[in-house]
Formats: structure tokens, sequence, C-alpha cells
């Protein structure tokens, strides 16, 4: 069987989750440098980052999954608004307002 690279998780946790999800839809991966990671501190950090690899006969599915994946990545930043309560700044790393608590 051929797999092809589809997907560089930044970390053993992201691929380990990916990994699940692909299992959800009934498809097997396999992880490249996952066990990388006891190394931490003698190898560079990009050495940390696994491969995510698929039989060739999954990939169309597969990147439609990995493209919806990365899409919710994105959509779930928050960035800078103001609060609907007290209408004070919160800052895109804060999940509900400094001042008065509000979502």
């Amino acid at each position: 069987m051929n797999y092809t690279i589809v997907y560089r998780a930044e970390n053993s946790y992201e691929a380990n989750f990916i990994k699940g999800i692909l299992r959800v839809y009934s498809i097997e991966s396999k992880l490249l440098g996952d066990n990388l990671s006891i190394a931490v501190g003698e190898l560079p950090v990009d050495a940390m980052q696994v491969d995510i690899l698929v039989e060739n006969t999954n990939l169309v599915k597969t990147k439609k999954i990995l493209r919806d994946y990365k899409n919710n990545l994105t959509n779930k930043k928050l960035k800078d608004r103001n609060c609907i309560n007290c209408n004070e700044l919160i800052p895109s790393s804060f999940e509900k307002c400094w001042n008065c608590g509000t979502q």
C-alpha cells in the first residue's frame, strides 16, 4: 500500500487528535516522528512536528476532513472586540470581558 503525507502536526498531541478524527471516518493513518517528543531539549523545535500519512485511496476524503479541521481552527480564533455590556475593549486573548465578565 502506498501512503502519502497529508498533514504536518505541530506536536504529538495534535497528530493523535487528528488521527482520532480520521478514525471516526474509518480512515486509518500512520504517524511519522511521533516518538521524537521524548528527545525534547535535544532536538530543534521543528523536529517535534509529526507527519500524518494515509493510504492514497483515502486522499480525497482525508483532504476534505483536514480542510474542515483547519477552517474550524481559523474560525475559532477570537478577535479584539468591544463588550456588549460595558463597551470596554476585550483583547483577542480574552474569552470574556476583563471589566465586567460578560462573554
